[in-house]
């Protein structure tokens, strides 16, 4: 019903969002003040949504690519003194990571005048970068035959912090509730769409659609996960890759050596105290100063507002990053949300 009731209002929302083409399939981005149909400008970790509508004009509609290219990278940059030394190609850009790669199932009404191959509409809720750079978002959408049709907008951010010797963001993390809709082929339990994926070093936020599908073509996606953000009816937890007790990922869909060994240790800081750690020896003292939490160290168990937590991750298995987690608004229930602010040696 909600789907339906989506298509009879999209004509007088569509005619503005692109170009209208009769070849076989037709994609359009949404265009209303609230959703990004076009270039814009961002806040660093906005959060943003895209809805695309979608119509097989000859053949049913069977698959949806949703692509992000980070420019420069999605990392936090180490400036050179003096600045005016920094060469920007010596900063390669992110390969292009593969969002969401699904099949989908077009809605097919059988009037006289529908598309032949249904209409489908997919509403993409992201996170913009944390990092100064842009990204480009490419939707396309493809039928049973092959023939396809593409759309793209650049985000652009700007952070005033990106020149300082640590990198910080605020992480405002909403697990999907129940009620959302997703691709067929990624449709799962409640209890699995409840849970975001964090990338601690760059603030990435993945939804569990980034990470596993029946085609195993965004698995490489899993090797950039640091924390689990996970909830139920009564808490929210963060929890590392090789977590079971609360995560248990499975070995096909999730392979033992696409996860992250995240360390996480207890702190007694006060807000003060997070506040006043800015460097890499204060993350470091932090971490080493800190206790495993009880009874499993992969899982911080339930979160309060104000905890502060300290990680230790890695890239490669080689690089280590420290740093602090700070937890400023936590509520469960049938609408989790988790806000936390971060700071990350670069």
């Amino acid at each position: 019903m909600r789907i339906r009731f989506l298509l009879l209002a999209l004509p007088a929302l569509i005619t503005a969002c692109g170009d209208k083409t009769n070849g076989p399939v037709r994609l359009d981005f949404i265009g209303t003040a609230a959703l990004v149909s076009g270039n814009r400008l961002a806040n660093p970790n906005d959060t943003l949504s895209t809805r695309a509508y979608a119509v097989g004009n000859d053949n049913r509609l069977k698959r949806l690519l949703i692509t992000v290219k980070y420019e420069p990278t999605k990392n936090p940059i180490v400036y050179p003194l003096p600045l005016t030394a920094y060469d920007p190609t010596d900063t390669p850009d992110d390969e292009e990571l593969v969002y969401l790669d699904s099949l989908i199932t077009p809605v097919e009404t059988g009037a006289a005048n529908a598309p032949r191959g249904g209409e489908y509409v997919f509403q993409n809720r992201f996170t913009a970068r944390s990092t100064s750079g842009t990204e480009l978002w490419r939707y396309t959408v493809t039928d049973a035959t092959g023939q396809s049709a593409s759309r793209a907008y650049r985000l652009t951010v700007r952070n005033p912090d990106s020149t300082a010797v640590f990198h910080s963001y605020t992480a405002l993390i909403r697990p999907v509730p129940s009620t959302v809709t997703t691709p067929d082929s990624v449709r799962l339990p409640a209890q699995a769409r409840a849970r975001v994926f964090l990338n601690l070093r760059s603030g990435l936020l993945l939804p569990k659609y980034a990470l596993v599908n029946q085609d195993a073509s965004v698995q490489a996606n899993q090797q950039l996960i640091d924390l689990i953000c996970a909830a139920n009816s009564t808490a929210i937890s963060l929890n590392t890759p090789t977590n079971n007790s609360v995560v248990n990922l499975s070995l096909q869909a999730w392979p033992p050596a696409n996860r992250r060994a995240t360390e996480l240790r207890r702190t007694a800081f006060t807000i003060t105290q997070f506040n006043g750690a800015v460097t890499t020896d204060a993350f470091v003292a932090a971490f080493t100063g800190g206790s495993s939490f009880a009874p499993d160290s992969s899982s911080t168990g339930a979160l309060a507002k104000d905890q502060v937590i300290a990680f230790r991750t890695s890239e490669s298995g080689q690089t280590t990053y420290n740093g602090l987690l700070l937890v400023t608004d936590v509520a469960a229930g049938t609408a989790p949300l988790l806000k936390c602010s971060v700071k990350v040696q670069k």
